[in-house]
């Protein structure tokens, strides 16, 4: 048995693990190498949301609430839970719930102080997805976020690549209309 993924079949053993180098305790690393104060430790999460088949089953529910815990520590304004965060946005991961994580870390972004390389890095990751026409559900929100420090600049040049993609079609003018200076708030 397989998950579809923009044409693309996952075998659930994949679709339902945790991604490499995010394992809890590998993110708590991370984050103290990185310098980050916010406490990612908290309770062993238990349930729900993770089949009894799957094969780490229990690996997966403590990444799936540690990185709720570095979006909560984006809120609070901890430089190591943006650079965190900015990197699984990078990582895309297509796996169970992982869109559901990007759209979180996405919105939580929106309000940190993103440093000029991650907003780099971000534009170029997101230019990426559009001229190749990879949005998925959570694509809305990387929008708001990258709205926030795009330039009028960049954001035509993201429009010409665009166009001149195979992927064009009618989601040029969509995008033309959330990109734009004149269509910021």
């Amino acid at each position: 048995m397989a998950c579809m993924h923009q044409g693309k079949q996952i075998p659930l053993e994949v679709y339902h693990r945790v991604p490499n180098g995010w394992h809890a305790d590998e993110v708590i690393a991370e984050h103290a190498r990185l310098g980050g104060t916010f406490d990612l430790s908290g309770p062993e999460a238990t349930e729900p949301g993770a089949p009894s088949w799957m094969p780490e089953r229990g690996a997966w529910l403590q990444y799936r609430a540690t990185l709720h815990r570095v979006a909560n520590g984006v809120r609070a304004g901890d430089l190591a839970c943006v650079e965190l965060a900015v990197r699984y946005l990078e990582l895309r991961y297509i796996g169970s719930y992982s869109g559901y994580i990007r759209s979180l870390l996405s919105r939580h972004l929106r309000h940190a102080a993103l440093s000029t390389e991650q907003q780099k890095r971000l534009h170029r990751h997101f230019c990426g997805l559009a001229v190749m026409n990879q949005g998925t559900h959570e694509y809305k929100d990387y929008i708001k976020l990258w709205r926030g420090f795009i330039t009028a600049e960049q954001a035509k040049e993201v429009l010409r690549r665009v166009a001149g993609s195979e992927h064009a079609g009618k989601r040029l003018p969509v995008l033309s209309d959330m990109l734009l200076p004149n269509a910021l708030p």
